[in-house]
């Protein structure tokens, strides 16, 4: 079976788990190509998967907590409805869809790639949390699928922009349907042909991953006094809590490792404090296993993260999406919310408190006994190649 993956960029987590169920694709038996942002395609190549660059918007620049932000576009809409790119869009993944024709087409937030797939007669699928459905998925609903049909596409075919099979890389139970609220979502989903809750999608498999001992030791953290690993994802829209938190980790009764992620270079953190301050990593579940606290955006692949290596979490996040995932880590006492205004007062007694308390890590240890267990991955490529090879059943020879 062939397997075209559409991975957005900006938010790291899409392409590493892109990479991710790409790997067992192959590993199965699947042909894969990964199409992405030319920045992130050293994630996929790393995976030993064959990728092809596609067109993307240009990432949100950092912003200090004293710059005003960006003016919104004229007609109040998001980025993602613009028409050039969305033409640009379509017209890059139609053409790879006509040179490799894949079985089916997985996508991971690029909202083009099931649109192009129906336009081809390919199947697709979505892989996506279900507090996208909050945010932002009223707001492409809103204004992206008028766009698409400004550009020509069939009405049908852009109101089924998620394609025909959702994954949620989550369990049903920490990552309910029942918690969509919203009515543009609600009405999105009944066109699908199915739901899937496949469990965590991770960079590795919890199961597979070292002891925290063996994880100090490979990344050379040595004795046994706390580590503190502080990242706020991929974007740039934590820059200005990174603004007020970093200069503050030499206060800390623990060692502190900083990856501000690849749109926010080190030199805009002249202040920043940490023993270790780097911009990107491919260790983060390392670094996350090693530490006694994780300090986090919230972003769904960093919480499961956390949740899934018995890391316990301090999230501060930036919008409702991540409020959704943190408050799941705070119902399974594996964590705690800071909202980002009152970091600037209660960051260092929040943190020292949580380092100190006992009770807190061994709930997340437990909780990730449970949750670790299972390999979404996994799960999810073989339910794609079987999904794929009935389609292709359906489609008849190429």
């Amino acid at each position: 079976m062939r397997i075209l993956i559409l991975g957005f960029y900006h938010g790291l987590g899409h392409v590493v788990r892109c990479a991710r169920v790409g790997a067992e694709l192959a590993a199965a038996g699947g042909e894969v190509l990964v199409g992405t942002a030319e920045p992130a395609r050293q994630i996929v190549a790393a995976r030993g998967l064959d990728s092809f660059a596609v067109s993307e918007l240009p990432p949100f620049p950092p912003r200090r907590p004293d710059e005003e932000p960006p003016p919104p576009p004229p007609d109040g809409r998001i980025r993602l409805a613009d028409p050039d790119y969305l033409r640009t869009a379509l017209a890059e993944e139609r053409s790879a869809i006509r040179e490799f024709g894949p079985d089916l087409v997985i996508v991971d937030f690029r909202v083009t790639g099931a649109v192009s797939a129906a336009l081809e007669g390919v199947p697709a699928a979505w892989m996506v949390n279900t507090g996208f459905f909050s945010f932002p998925f009223p707001q492409v609903v809103r204004d992206v699928v008028p766009e698409l049909e400004r550009l020509g596409v069939p009405p049908e075919t852009a109101r089924r922009f998620l394609g025909d099979v959702l994954y949620i890389p989550d369990w049903s139970r920490f990552d309910p349907l029942s918690g969509i609220d919203s009515a543009e979502s609600s009405a999105a989903l009944r066109e699908l042909s199915e739901i899937r809750h496949v469990g965590p999608v991770l960079k590795e498999s919890p199961a597979r991953m070292p002891s925290r001992a063996e994880a100090r030791k490979r990344l050379g953290v040595e004795g046994d006094a706390p580590l503190v690993y502080v990242s706020l994802g991929g974007t740039a829209q934590g820059f200005a809590t990174l603004c007020e938190i970093a200069p503050r980790l030499d206060r800390l009764p623990a060692r502190t490792v900083l990856v501000t992620g690849p749109n926010i270079p080190l030199e805009r953190l002249p202040d920043q404090t940490a023993d270790l301050a780097v911009g990107y990593t491919e260790d983060s579940m390392l670094w996350t296993r090693a530490a006694d606290l994780v300090v986090t955006h919230a972003g769904h692949t960093s919480t499961m993260e956390a949740l899934c290596l018995g890391t316990p979490l301090l999230a501060v996040p930036g919008h409702a999406e991540q409020e959704w995932n943190a408050s799941r880590a705070v119902a399974l006492g594996a964590g705690e919310i800071l909202p980002a205004h009152a970091v600037v007062d209660d960051f260092l007694p929040t943190v020292e408190r949580l380092l100190s308390d006992r009770f807190l890590a061994d709930r997340a240890r437990d909780v990730a006994a449970v949750l670790g267990a299972h390999d979404g991955a996994t799960a999810m490529a073989a339910h794609a190649l079987d999904f794929a090879a009935l389609a292709a059943l359906e489609r008849g020879p190429r």
